[in-house]
C-alpha cells in the first residue's frame, strides 16, 4: 500500500492496501479501501477481519489525512470491545538532494470502542480520561534500488521511542501488472523496564491497473514480534497477545 501517508511508508506492511492521487490546483487527493485479514501494527494484532479505508489531502510538501480500522464481527482481539480505530495525523515532505527526502509529522491515534471522548488521552500514571495517544514522527528516504528508508516515532502518552527500517521493490509483470515486495524491522523501547521489543513484516502483492484512474491489488503478509505475551499497550486497554504468523489482504483505489 502507498497510502500517501508518509509516515506509514514502513508501517503500510501491517496493512498493505493502495491509493491513488487526484490533483485540482495543486491539492491532491488519495483514496484507499483495503481489506484486512488481521489488523498488526508494529508487531501486536489489534484485530482479526477489518476493513481499512482511508483519505488524504496533499498540497505541496504537506499533507494531512484519517486512516480507520474497522472490524468485521466479534472476533476482535482488543478488550472490551476494542478493534476500532480511527488515526489522523498530517506532516510535511521534501527533498533534500542527491536521492535523499526527509518526512516529518505527527498522529493522533484514537480508539472509539474502548470508552473514550476524542480528546481524551492515556496516561500511563492512571491521570489519563482514555486511550488515545500522540505521536510525532521523522523520517529520511533514499532513491536508490529497494528504496531504503528509515523512520523514529516518539509516542507521548506510552512512553515508547520506536526505529524502524524498511525497504521494497516492484517487479512489472505485464503491461498492467506488477509484483510488489516489502519488508521492514523496527524496535520499540519502552521508559518502563522489560517493555522493550523487536518487531518485523514482510508482504507480496500483485497489483493490477484498471484504468489510468483505478487499480487492484491482492497478496500476503507475514509479521510479528518477540513478545512473550501482551504488549507495551497496557493490558487494562488493549489486552493484546504475541501475534506472529501470516495473514492475506485487498485492496482498491481511485482517483476522483
Amino acid at each position: 500500500m502507498e497510502k500517501n501517508m508518509k509516515k506509514t511508508a514502513l508501517l503500510a506492511l501491517a496493512f498493505v492496501g493502495a491509493s491513488t492521487a487526484a490533483s485540482a490546483e495543486g491539492i491532491g487527493v488519495s483514496t484507499t479501501l483495503g481489506f484486512e485479514s488481521r489488523y498488526i501494527f508494529r508487531g501486536v494484532q489489534f484485530a482479526e477481519t477489518s476493513v481499512q479505508p482511508a483519505v488524504e489531502l496533499s498540497y505541496g510538501g504537506f499533507y494531512g489525512g484519517a486512516w480507520f480500522n474497522l472490524p468485521i464481527g466479534d472476533d476482535d482481539l482488543v478488550a472490551t470491545p476494542g478493534g476500532e480505530e480511527l488515526d489522523l495525523y498530517a506532516g510535511y515532505s521534501g527533498d533534500l538532494g542527491e536521492g535523499w527526502s526527509f518526512d516529518i509529522g505527527v498522529t493522533y491515534y484514537t480508539f472509539p470502542d474502548l470508552a473514550s471522548g476524542f480528546f481524551d488521552i492515556f496516561e500511563e500514571d492512571g491521570d489519563g480520561l482514555g486511550a488515545n495517544t500522540v505521536e510525532i514522527f521523522a523520517g529520511l528516504a533514499l532513491d536508490a534500488p529497494l528504496a531504503p528508508s528509515v523512520y523514529v516515532y516518539r509516542d507521548f502518552m506510552f512512553d515508547t521511542f520506536t526505529i524502524e527500517g524498511g525497504v521494497s521493490h516492484s517487479f512489472p509483470v505485464a503491461e498492467k501488472t506488477s509484483f510488489d515486495l516489502g519488508g521492514s524491522i523496527g524496535y520499540v523501547i519502552d521508559d518502563d523496564a522489560g517493555g522493550d521489543y523487536l518487531y518485523g513484516a514482510a508482504s507480496a502483492d500483485l497489483s493490477y491497473a484498471v484504468t489510468d484512474d483505478a487499480s487492484l491489488a491482492a497478496g500476503v503478509r507475514y509479521g510479528g514480534s518477540d513478545i512473550a505475551g501482551g504488549s507495551f499497550i497496557d493490558d487494562s486497554i488493549a489486552g493484546t497477545t504475541k501475534s506472529s504468523g501470516f495473514w492475506w489482504g485487498l485492496s482498491v483505489s481511485a482517483s476522483f
